[in-house]
This record gives C-alpha cells, sequence and structure tokens, in this order.
C-alpha cells in the first residue's frame, strides 16, 4: 500500500451527503485520509497494508484509477489523543484537502473503561461514553471542509473475545458503544458508519487475529472488503 504519510449485517450504514462514487467517476485519482488507532495503522498485518490496503486494491482494481492513501493511524491512540494530533497543521490540512476520510477511533476508549473487557462498570462506562461522543463530534467538525464537504466515514469497534464464555456482556456493551457512534453521525452531514461487530462472529479467532486485538492479514481482508462495500452501496459507483 502506498502511505504517503506513516504517524502511525449485511451492514448497517448511516449514510448523509456527498457520495463516494462522485470523486471515483469524475477523477483520475482520490485522495483519502486514515486516522485513528491501531486499526487505521495496520498494526497485526505483517504486510503493512491494514484494511486500507485492501480498500485500495479493490478501487484500483474496479477503476484502473490511483488511490492516494494518507495514514496517520497511531496504535494506542484514544479520541482525545487524535484531537490533539489535529492540532498538527500537516495532519489537518492533509485531512481536510483530501476526497474522503477513514476514522479508526474508540476501540482504546472502550477498553480502558472496561479495563480490557474484564470489568464493567455502567456508570464508568457511561462516563467515558459521553467523552468520546464529544471528542468524536469535536473531530468531526474541525475535519469537515464546509465549503468543499467529503464523506467521512467513522467505523465501529467490534469484540475481540472472538472465544470468549460470556460473549453476551462484551458484545452488549460493544453494541451500546456503537450506537452512540451512530448518534454522533447522525448529527453531523456527510458523515457515515460503518458497522464492523458482526465480521469476527463464529469466526476461529487464530486465522484472523494476530493477537488479543489487532486483526493480521486476513481479518484486515474482511474489514476492508466490508469498508469497499459499503461505500459501493452508499454512492452511485456503478
Amino acid at each position: 500500500m502506498k502511505k504517503i504519510t506513516m504517524v502511525t449485517s449485511i451492514c448497517i450504514i448511516v449514510l448523509i451527503g456527498v457520495a463516494f462514487g462522485v470523486y471515483s467517476l469524475n477523477s483520475k485519482e482520490m485522495e483519502v485520509t486514515a486516522l485513528g488507532d491501531s486499526l487505521a495503522y495496520g498494526l497485526g498485518d505483517t504486510k503493512d497494508n491494514g484494511y486500507i490496503g485492501d480498500v485500495e486494491k479493490r478501487y484500483e482494481e474496479d477503476l484502473e484509477k490511483q488511490l492516494v492513501i494518507h495514514d496517520f493511524g497511531v496504535p494506542n491512540d484514544t479520541s482525545t489523543d487524535l484531537r490533539k494530533r489535529l492540532k498538527n497543521p500537516e495532519i489537518a490540512k492533509t485531512a481536510k484537502s483530501s476526497d474522503v476520510i477513514f476514522i479508526n477511533i474508540g476501540t482504546n476508549d472502550f477498553l480502558k473503561s472496561t479495563d480490557h473487557l474484564t470489568k464493567f462498570n455502567s456508570e464508568e462506562l457511561a462516563a467515558n461514553e459521553e467523552i468520546y461522543k464529544e471528542n468524536l463530534n469535536q473531530i468531526i467538525q474541525q475535519l469537515q471542509n464546509k465549503e468543499n464537504p467529503k464523506t467521512i466515514y467513522i467505523l465501529g469497534i467490534y469484540n475481540p473475545k472472538a472465544e470468549w464464555s460470556d460473549m453476551a456482556v462484551v458484545n452488549e456493551t460493544v453494541s451500546n458503544w456503537n450506537q452512540s457512534t451512530i448518534e454522533v453521525t447522525k448529527k453531523n452531514k456527510n458523515t457515515a458508519y460503518i458497522r464492523t461487530d458482526d465480521l469476527f462472529i463464529d469466526k476461529n479467532k487464530r486465522d484472523y487475529f494476530s493477537d488479543k486485538l489487532h486483526p493480521n492479514e486476513k481479518g484486515y481482508a474482511l474489514l476492508g472488503k466490508r469498508v469497499y462495500e459499503t461505500i459501493r452501496q452508499s454512492s452511485d459507483y456503478k
């Protein structure tokens, strides 16, 4: 994958505004900025592609046009960290000038709120969820170019404990957290939610994960396929 900058069900789609296909059909190349945590970075993929690499491959094979990637994913980042990173003029300018933005953020906020899925305190979760929602809302508003709006895609989080004994508790909290993300996307124009929490259900974790949290190349391919299918379904792409 061409990482220009490195600092680090079917699917529910909530899309308002600018269609991805407009850029696909009317330009020789499209610029994409990836922001967020280790999933944006692609940690766990030995080929250093992540899901963005899969999206890039599908795009270029379908259209024979170039997808230019700016990857600013940073492992361990929370939504608070991302807000701070957007104060960097280079990152902010690159993102705002891109045609499409993908954001992976919230996984670390969520894991820290549950002590890495070992404790589930409803009050703590609720408090941190509100902080996350406010951060995400501010991130979207900071990135959106009102004069030249683009689509911002927010990827939801998933349950990494695919073989854990008490799946119901984890799945419920993951679902609640994703609902908060959906609420934010509904309040912001040209913002879409991409579901990921169903991708690894009934999958053998050793086949799709490189460690306890991060997908391997095969796992990222599932994410990439979902992302690309979403942007096709939510546009006039043919």
